[in-house]
């Protein structure tokens, strides 16, 4: 029986794409910090002592997980050798305040199970099930990974849109591109479904306004458009003057063109078995 095809990552793997990330990562620090002090609070008697964050890229979840968790130690799991070599350099080097006592990465796909990672009381994942074209299987797959009374940590764009017409047209084409392979943008309006699909138990499930400050937020649309601009569906259907002038557009308002509030809700879901 053939296995199916690996998801398309329509960001890249690109130096400019990690850059990217680590744009993003500093972007959703707050948010996502506020979800794991809130569903994975401190516990005298069960201390988190191993995190597992799924997708990790160039590492910055990872660290992120490993500090607010307080985990004995912490595992990254990421299919991109590119992003691992980045965050394996940024291990040794000691980055990110020294925050790389206990952490190690593997190199797998996600959503092939079994995971290579010992059972973890703490699975996380950020951004990634919007990536997949399976999400109740891979949630299925994530589950197998926890201990014995252990959460599955979700964190999501459930919503994200702009009154300004270069953003709206931006969100418009992502959207569109991700529903092209099978996946979804808006995918955190529904986890506590997902996870239900999935056999699992919905612990929590919110979904949390986040209003992002729009200049940031368009450095880091412009650095994905000159990367999804080149996707076959994209190439193949968008005049390319017409994303030109979306490029253009895009690093006006990162230079501080005045425009409308970007207006996203993030979802969230701890999950359990």
């Amino acid at each position: 029986m053939n296995e199916r095809a690996a998801d398309v990552y329509t960001f890249g793997t690109t130096p400019d794409a990690a850059h990217r990330l680590a744009l993003l990562a500093d972007l959703f620090e707050p948010p996502t910090r506020d979800l794991l002090a809130r569903c994975v609070p401190p516990d005298a008697g069960r201390p988190v002592r191993h995190a597992v964050d799924l997708g990790c890229g160039p590492g910055h979840t990872t660290r992120l997980l490993h500090a607010a968790t307080g985990a004995d130690r912490t595992t990254g799991v990421e299919r991109s050798a590119d992003f691992l070599a980045l965050a394996r350099r940024d291990l040794a080097d000691g980055v990110a305040d020294g925050v790389t006592d206990g952490v190690t990465y593997v190199e797998a796909d996600v959503t092939r199970a079994p995971l290579p990672v010992d059972p973890a009381d703490v699975v996380h994942a950020r951004f990634l099930l919007t990536h997949l074209a399976a999400p109740v299987e891979a949630l299925r797959t994530w589950a197998g990974a926890l201990a014995d009374g252990g959460r599955l940590v979700l964190h999501e764009v459930a919503a994200l849109d702009s009154a300004d017409p270069v953003l709206h047209r931006y969100y418009g084409l992502v959207a569109d591109l991700q529903r092209h392979h099978g996946q979804a943008l808006d995918i955190g309006d529904r986890l506590a479904a997902l996870g239900t699909a999935a056999g699992l138990t919905v612990a929590h499930s919110a979904v949390v306004a986040w209003h992002p400050d729009a200049a940031r937020m368009a450095a880091l649309h412009v650095i994905n458009l000159r990367t999804w601009r080149h996707d076959p569906y994209v190439a193949g259907s968008t005049d390319p003057a017409d994303l030109d002038a979306l490029d253009a557009g895009l690093v006006e308002i990162a230079r501080g063109r005045p425009c409308a509030p970007v207006e996203q809700s993030l979802g969230e879901a701890v999950l359990t078995v």
